[in-house]
């Protein structure tokens, strides 16, 4: 028989074709949803079960209530409006046992209408994507230990190129110097930038960037190698010629250090001059304060390693207020640019952030060299960037000025004193904890000598001195007319004054003198360089939480010799004369000296409850931290 023009196939072959469909197919007619029509592969998803046809949907299939599949059969034939839901996570009844399994379904539903337009029931059509949904699963899982591993070696990798790098930049007497330092793109881990500045010990400082070929471990070891060779190099006396030899000496021995390009200048700010070399890398660029740029003239001599010889030096004369700018390839090279148009580019961002004005409530730096350095790294990397991005600013300054000032030994100067010594960091371009450090060990010194020098009762005075050597490091200098007596150790925290200046400063002298004793702190100073591309939160943020069960005592400003017993009648009060357990919130202390921690020792000794608060990074955490109070926190 010839098929019908209503009905095309024969009945038996399109029911054939129905039953061998590789999905699940069902019919429903009515609000109910009662089954009119189901494929093999539909009764076998109920578990086999007799006499469906007829019955509501509910019935066949009870596990599914709950588990919006009925709801989304609901909301179509109310609406007439189909849908599609991929891959639902079900829990089923496969073999009509009553145990239910997990299992992953798309389901497409459309209404069957009837001839004037309205819902007649639904067609629906199911595959099962249980198996692919588990596989791409375990791809996943795969990919992300792949990733994890990737960004642990990744950050092994940054870890190492950042201890690597300089800390910070000297602070010097007649040279400002900043720097700004991205990695490379997580697609090529870190590069082989790295810098230094050197200072030489008679004013003058080096400056170094340089760039290693490739990326990751091997290039960071070589970067290490390089900035090794040089610092050792310019420390020992050596030239810029020599030094160059000594670089390119190295990188014919090291594969990994061969090509490597590097720029060398050393910055003269009582001459007023630059005197410059470079092998294969940008010559530096100098700008003026009204933005006025030039690059420094003269051909680059070829890479490190290559065998070019001895290195041509260059000398250019800088007028007052000029600075001087070394950066890397990665600062200007762009993909589909040319080297001339990232020059350009970098010509014209550096001339607008030194020549516009800027108001006092921004966030942008006050220091020129830091705000180059800031602004010119932050504009230029808006498109992006595939290499390691280095800039290195120094300008020459007057020389910074000497602090002497003399004072009255007694407990009620230490605020004044500390405070002459946070101006005159301040001059140095030092604030915040290197300061508060600083600051500190002063305090503690003039402290320790108002109690050991001198008789009770009498009138003395103390002198501390404060200069900043060419080398960049602060030596401050407390006099006293007395003589100075070791404390003698004593239980809960007594004796932590001097321990604390050792830990915090890099070398402590005491010596007698024809009129007393002199207590000296030898220092590096340094600023800060920001180091990386996207910094990674702390995941020790700071944040306090309070136990709203006890007392809690907020503390402010310092706590030193002169406040000590305040914050102990403080505490006393806050906790009913010790009866109960208080927390010292310490978040809003500006100095701890020793004074305020032999207190606190001997609060905790007498209070078996007593908690501190303070948080990550303030001045107050360290100290608890090295004088063993950091159990409390």
């Amino acid at each position: 028989m010839e098929p019908s023009a209503a009905f095309p196939g024969e009945p038996a072959d399109v029911v054939r074709a129905f039953e061998d469909v590789p999905a699940i197919l069902w019919a429903f007619e009515g609000p109910e949803h009662r089954v009119v029509a189901a494929n093999r592969a539909a009764r076998a998803s109920t578990g086999h079960r007799a006499d469906i046809i007829g019955r509501p949907v509910r019935e066949v299939l009870p596990e599914l209530e709950g588990q919006q599949i009925f709801a989304m059969f609901d909301e179509i034939y109310a609406t007439g409006q189909g849908r599609s839901q991929p891959e639902l996570r079900v829990l089923i009844d496969r073999d009509g046992d009553g145990e239910l399994e997990e299992g992953f379904f798309t389901y497409s539903a459309q209404p069957a209408l009837h001839a004037d337009g309205t819902v007649r029931g639904l067609l629906v059509y199911t595959v099962e994507t249980t198996e692919l949904v588990r596989l791409r699963r375990a791809a996943e899982d795969r990919a992300a230990v792949s990733e994890h591993r990737y960004q642990e070696a990744r950050d092994v990798v940054l870890g190492l190129q950042r201890n690597l790098l300089p800390q910070g930049m000297p602070v010097l007497p007649r040279v400002r110097t900043s720097a700004r330092y991205l990695a490379a793109g997580a697609d090529t881990a870190a590069g082989g930038d790295w810098f230094d500045v050197v200072p030489l010990g008679d004013g003058r400082a080096a400056l170094l960037v340089g760039d290693v070929v490739g990326h990751g471990a091997p290039a960071v070891a070589a970067m290490g190698q390089l900035r090794a060779v040089a610092l050792q190099a310019l420390t020992s006396g050596a030239d810029i010629a020599e030094t160059l030899a000594r670089l390119d000496g190295l990188a014919a021995q090291v594969p990994t250090a061969r090509g490597a390009t590097v720029c060398l200048a050393v910055l003269d700010p009582v001459a007023g001059e630059v005197r410059y070399t470079s092998r294969a890398h940008p010559a530096p660029l100098v700008v003026d304060p009204d933005g006025g740029i030039r690059f420094l003239p003269g051909a680059p001599g070829g890479p490190l390693g290559a065998g070019q010889g001895k290195a041509e030096v260059h000398r250019e004369k800088l007028a007052p207020g000029e600075l001087v700018l070394l950066y890397s390839d990665g600062l200007v090279e762009r993909p589909g640019r040319t080297l001339a148009d990232g020059m350009a580019r970098l010509s014209k961002v550096v001339s607008a952030v030194v020549r516009d004005a800027v108001g006092e409530d921004t966030t942008v730096p006050a220091l020129m060299v830091d705000r180059v350095c800031a602004l010119v790294v932050e504009r230029l990397a808006l498109s992006g960037y595939s290499d390691d991005v280095t800039l290195l600013a120094a300008e020459p300054v007057p020389r910074r000025a000497d602090l002497s000032v003399d004072f009255p030994a007694w407990s009620g100067a230490l605020s004044g004193l500390r405070t002459s010594v946070a101006t005159w960091l301040a001059a140095l371009d030092i604030t915040g904890m290197d300061a508060a450090g600083l600051q500190l060990v002063v305090g503690e010194a003039a402290a320790n000598a108002i109690e050991h020098a001198y008789p009770a009762g009498g009138r003395h005075r103390m002198r501390v001195e404060c200069r900043l050597g060419e080398d960049g490091v602060a030596h401050l200098t407390l006099s006293d007319g007395g003589r100075w007596r070791q404390p003698t150790p004593e239980p809960l925290g007594r004796g932590w004054g001097l321990r604390l200046m050792r830990a915090l400063v890099d070398r402590v002298e005491v010596s007698a003198t024809p009129s007393g004793t002199a207590v000296t702190f030898h220092q590096p100073l340094r600023r800060a360089v920001p180091l990386g591309s996207a910094p990674t939160p702390d995941r020790d943020t700071g944040e306090l939480t309070t136990d709203f069960e006890r007392p809690v005592l907020r503390v402010f400003g310092p706590v030193d010799q002169d406040t000590a017993e305040r914050l102990r009648e403080a505490v006393m009060a806050a906790s009913r004369g010790g009866a109960l357990p208080v927390v010292v919130d310490l978040s809003g202390v500006t100095l701890l000296a020793s004074a305020g921690v032999f207190l606190l020792h001997r609060l905790a000794a007498d209070s078996d409850g007593m908690r501190l608060l303070a948080p990550v990074g303030g001045p107050a955490r360290q100290v608890l931290e090295l004088t063993g109070l950091g159990h409390l926190l």
